[in-house]
């Protein structure tokens, strides 16, 4: 019966192939993981993340629309009342991208994570052209505290209005107030 063997990592001298050392050279052997360790490895770094993140979420499928109760992450109370202020904000075109910039203020009496500014693009006639979302410049944005915000994306030739909201990174809408 033959003994099973593989080359050392040092030395390639043919040595048993569970051997933990080379008997020629002493070399501690590496251990050679097969394609059940790489596919485990593979689906925990797909799922561990997934399940992190998802652990931080609200399920509150009314979230989504910006006038409804307010879901946060899971270590924040959900609150029915306004969180920030919309102190000012503007759009404009420049250099191919659109760019709408303003300013937000925490009227809450709690410190707000991971806020992002979710800048809404319409044609002249309204019509929705698409969006995007940037964290606040302050994170976190203390009580009282007003912090400025950037959303950019590509230019449209048809874009000339446009609205911002505001939401948690890994969550929810946050209930808004807009100053006149």
């Amino acid at each position: 019966m033959e003994v099973e063997t593989k080359k050392c990592t040092e030395c390639k001298s043919d040595i048993p192939k569970d051997a933990r050392r080379c008997s020629h050279c002493s070399a501690k052997q590496s251990k050679q993981f097969g394609i059940v360790a790489l596919l485990i490895g593979v689906l925990l770094a797909i799922v561990l993340p997934g399940w992190f993140f998802s652990s931080d979420i609200n399920s509150n499928s009314s979230s989504s629309y910006p006038n409804s109760s307010v879901s946060q992450n899971a270590n924040q109370p959900v609150f029915d009342t306004e969180l920030l202020e919309l102190m000012s904000f503007n759009c404009y075109t420049e250099y191919g991208y659109f760019h709408i910039t303003g300013e937000v203020k925490n009227i809450s009496t709690k410190s707000l994570e991971n806020v992002s500014a979710v800048g809404n693009a319409y044609t002249p006639s309204g019509q929705f052209v698409k969006s995007s979302d940037a964290l606040l410049s302050y994170n976190p944005i203390l009580p009282g505290q007003t912090s400025p915000f950037e959303v950019l994306m590509t230019g449209n030739p048809e874009i000339s209005k446009c609205s911002v909201d505001f939401k948690y990174l890994f969550g929810g809408s946050i209930k808004t107030k807009k100053s006149e």
